[in-house]
């Protein structure tokens, strides 16, 4: 039963591609004015999820086992949904658990309220969302064949200089929206911004200051290591010029942000539905 299901709503749900999936800033300004309270965010994605693949409240309930009235308290922000829930309706829906976040604003209140609080266990991470500033192809070229020979997927997200990373995060671009990013990775000596500049730019915007800023460089400067610890970079990286050593470095950088230490937004994607 459940497997006929899942299959008629997969079915639908890819006959039914909208652009909310990939939503304008627009879109997106206008959700989180909306839903201030990321409750009743996560409970409109819910109910949009639903409404989308053509199930009633009662068929949803049935197939994940709650009561449709708790379905209906889950989509109008009255109740939090448990983890477990939502990788529920994950499976249900084939989409990941950012899917329910995606476009949500979470401001300095949002986290000043709970600040105190614990998170007692983290899933394991399926995906990451990498962010590179690199001007150089080459760089670019061998940076993605490094990271796509890694065991975890990640999505890789080029730009080639810092004036169009910042037309992008500042929303003066009308290039399709990108994810957050879990990393960003920077090279130093780009033309129009310059990495440790866009390093200080990064620090100072309440929206980006917690993502870690890898430096990723070919540089040998102590001024320019200096430099990028001084603003706040999480790491400073030698580019190899043979590509063995690169991709061993990038590995092992990777390896520390997913498995030793817990990534901000990880932290929050659990926070927010435990």
């Amino acid at each position: 039963m459940y497997r006929y299901e899942q299959t008629s709503i997969e079915q639908k749900m890819n006959n039914k591609r909208i652009e909310e999936d990939n939503p304008s800033n627009c879109e997106i300004q206008t959700l989180k004015d909306k839903y201030s309270n990321v409750d009743e965010y996560v409970g409109q994605k819910l109910r949009d999820f639903r409404e989308r693949s053509g199930l009633t409240l009662i068929d949803c309930a049935e197939i994940v086992g709650v009561s449709h009235q708790q379905i209906h308290k889950y989509e109008a922000g009255q109740t939090k949904i448990p983890t477990s829930m939502l990788y529920k309706f994950c499976k249900l829906f084939s989409v990941t658990p950012n899917s329910f976040f995606e476009g949500y604003k979470f401001s300095e209140e949002n986290l000043s309220s709970s600040d105190n609080e614990d998170i007692n266990s983290f899933p394991n991470l399926d995906k990451i969302n990498i962010l590179l500033v690199e001007d150089n192809s080459e760089d670019q070229f061998l940076i993605r064949r490094a990271l796509d020979e890694y065991d975890l997927k990640i999505n890789l997200y080029c730009m080639h200089d810092g004036e169009e990373f910042l037309d992008i995060t500042k929303k003066r671009s009308n290039i399709t929206k990108i994810p957050i990013p879990d990393i960003i990775m920077i090279d130093l000596n780009m033309p129009k911004i310059n990495g440790v500049s866009l390093l200080k730019t990064i620090k100072q915007s309440k929206d980006m200051r917690h993502i870690p800023v890898l430096v990723l460089t070919g540089s040998i400067s102590i001024k320019d290591v200096m430099d990028s610890y001084k603003n706040y970079a999480s790491g400073y990286i030698r580019k190899s010029f043979e590509y063995e050593a690169l991709k061993k470095h990038l590995h092992l950088a990777i390896r520390y942000w997913t498995e030793v230490v817990v990534l901000p937004h990880n932290a929050w994607d659990v926070h927010r539905v435990s």
